[in-house]
């Protein structure tokens, strides 16, 4: 594959300017590492990494106007050191973190997301912390969103829930105030709390969470 990019000693793409590209980010040797310090317009980047282990490696780094494919599933990390506007994700993202961080003494205050569409995503309990929900296009059924949950914590705790569903919105609700939206995907979660999803699905609409 033809690329104008440069690659430094650690495989990682520094302070450059790239518009129209498409970027592999994985752990293998022969593809890209990371980026640091980019601007990102107009392409393509592809998520791959594999080791649970690997940072993902965007830092400092704004993407706009481009994909973002999760090629293999992305599993527990935070994108907190990346700026993405105007951008389209696909594929599944588990327990990954978007936004500016709720601890910006030790992340920093770079991260942001904003206008971003995830319709084509899956997204298995993934967190927007300090973001504008209201500029995200986020999936519907059998997604779950949760918008300033920590606001229900009391209703959460007055309602019954089936199987193990209760213990799991109390901790949805017992979350900063810095995080605005969290999201469900109802097939991930139904073993986990002992539910079928059509359970999951009558106790939500009971709550008000679904139609």
């Amino acid at each position: 594959m033809n690329m104008t990019y440069q690659l430094d000693v650690t495989r990682k793409i520094r302070d450059q300017h790239l518009t129209g590209e498409t970027v592999v980010l994985s752990e293998r040797d022969n593809d890209c590492h990371g980026m640091v310090g980019c601007t990102f317009s107009s392409g393509t980047l592809k998520l791959a990494r594999q080791l649970s282990k690997w940072p993902v490696g965007i830092l400092s780094t704004v993407v706009t106007d481009s994909d973002v494919v999760a090629v293999k599933p992305q599993k527990a990390y935070q994108l907190f050191r990346a700026h993405f506007i105007n951008c389209k994700f696909h594929g599944v993202f588990s327990g990954v973190s978007f936004g500016r961080s709720p601890r910006t003494e030790f992340d920093g205050d770079f991260g942001g997301i904003e206008n971003c569409d995830f319709t084509d995503a899956t997204l298995d309990g993934c967190r927007f912390f300090n973001v504008d929900a209201s500029t995200l296009r986020l999936p519907e059924w059998p997604h779950v969103v949760l918008h300033d949950f920590n606001q229900r914590a009391h209703d959460v705790a007055a309602t019954t829930w089936p199987g193990k569903l209760g213990q799991y919105m109390r901790i949805c609700a017992d979350q900063p105030e810095s995080l605005k939206v969290s999201v469900i995907h109802v097939p991930s979660i139904a073993g986990l709390v002992a539910c079928t999803e059509e359970e999951i699905r009558e106790a939500f609409k009971k709550f008000g969470l679904v139609k």
